[in-house]
């Protein structure tokens, strides 16, 4: 082949060859931006205090008077029926430290409180009193401790025997059953009995004898197991209303699906009770009071919320630059202008979640809150009688 053929042939074959544009580079793309706040949530009590509580004007509750605690057998029944989920009523184990708590507030108010338990003695003594009729013998002998059964058995013989009338009889037997211990007085409460139940029986055990009382708080409700539902709007948030309002568009995505909400399942108690006074039977004070885990302090609440703010669009331009580089697509586009997709910035919603303390779906009652709760409300409740000189 000669020079001239060959040079020739070369130059066709450079001229079939595509001409290609140059490789689109990846633009430079917004790097996402994030923010996210952190919001304690104070879920307030709707109930004031203030405004359950009610206390006689017209009668003064001295410094230094004595007070028992008695609680309707109504009460017990219905915590005994209930089981765990009833009210904190056990007569073995009743009120635990939240009874100590009263107990507590009425001293540090400049009340003397009396032990239940001399109360419930002198209860006993008084129903044993009340099924025996002095000229019972037999009845008398079964209520008499062990020890003094001797000396009323002398007398019975005495009596028997003509050494002594029946005037002297029944004063004697009146003598000793005043001066002696009867059996029930000296017994441990059991599981079954009911003792400060019956509010007329507690009256009349504070009026007479050696043991008085000159006020008996009754205990109407005293519930440590309320299941209590907590819900929280956090566009009522100053915090989380101030940061939509630096993103607009994520008003719509807080109010989708409720997101605004944060609802909790709490413990709750509840606490009623009033104040009689002995001698007159007036009732002077009455008072209800409820608590939750939330409205008491006892647990709190923090919730995180935030904003994501990003390229919608990064992986189309991925994908657009990727196959413009394709050998075809840079031969089409030979001296041919192209637009690479612009970024399309978009916005969402981080959250909310709860990050402090806990909030669960379902009630789980740990004794520990319910104790903090019994005591709290006490307190609380307790503290709003006043006393004067």
């Amino acid at each position: 082949m000669s020079a001239t053929v060959l040079a020739v042939a070369t130059l066709a074959a450079c001229s079939s060859s595509p001409k290609l544009a140059p490789e689109l580079a990846m633009p430079q793309l917004p790097a996402e931006q994030r923010e996210v706040i952190d919001v304690r949530l104070e879920f307030r009590s709707k109930q004031n205090l203030s405004d359950n509580v009610v206390q006689l004007p017209s009668h003064s509750v001295k410094r230094g008077s004595s007070v028992v605690i008695n609680v309707p057998a109504s009460l017990i029944e219905a915590g005994a029926s209930k089981g765990e989920k009833g009210q904190d009523f056990k007569t073995k184990d009743f009120f635990n430290e939240a009874e100590q708590q009263i107990e507590k507030v009425f001293i540090g108010n400049n009340f003397r409180v009396i032990s239940r338990s001399k109360f419930e003695a002198k209860l006993r003594d008084l129903r044993d009193a009340a099924r025996c009729d002095l000229a019972n013998y037999r009845c008398l002998l079964d209520q008499v401790a062990p020890e003094a059964r001797p000396v009323l058995e002398d007398l019975k013989a005495k009596f028997d025997a003509g050494k002594i009338n029946a005037v002297d009889y029944t004063t004697q037997i009146a003598l000793f059953k005043e001066k002696m211990q009867t059996a029930s007085a000296g017994r441990t409460r059991s599981e079954d009995q009911r003792e400060l139940t019956d509010i007329s029986e507690v009256i009349r055990a504070a009026q007479s004898g050696d043991i008085q009382a000159d006020y008996i708080l009754q205990i109407n409700v005293f519930d440590t197991k309320k299941r209590v539902r907590a819900v929280a709007d956090l566009r009522r948030e100053t915090k989380v209303r101030t940061f939509i309002s630096g993103y607009p568009s994520l008003q719509a995505a807080l109010e989708t699906g409720g997101k605004h909400e944060v609802t909790c399942a709490i413990v709750g108690t509840e606490l009623n009770a009033k104040l009689i006074h002995v001698k007159t039977g007036e009732i002077v004070w009455i008072g209800s009071h409820e608590l939750n885990e939330f409205s008491s302090g006892v647990q709190s609440i923090g919730v995180e919320l935030g904003q994501r703010t990003y390229v919608a669009n990064a992986n189309d331009i991925r994908n657009f630059v990727v196959s413009q580089n394709e050998p075809y697509m840079r031969q089409l586009r030979y001296n041919q202008p192209v637009q690479v997709p612009s970024p399309v910035m978009r916005t969402d919603l981080i959250g909310p979640m709860v990050n402090v303390g806990r909030c669960e779906k379902d009630w789980k009652f740990d004794d520990e809150t319910r104790s903090q709760l019994a005591r709290k409300v006490a307190h609380d409740l307790i503290s709003t009688i006043r006393s004067g000189s």
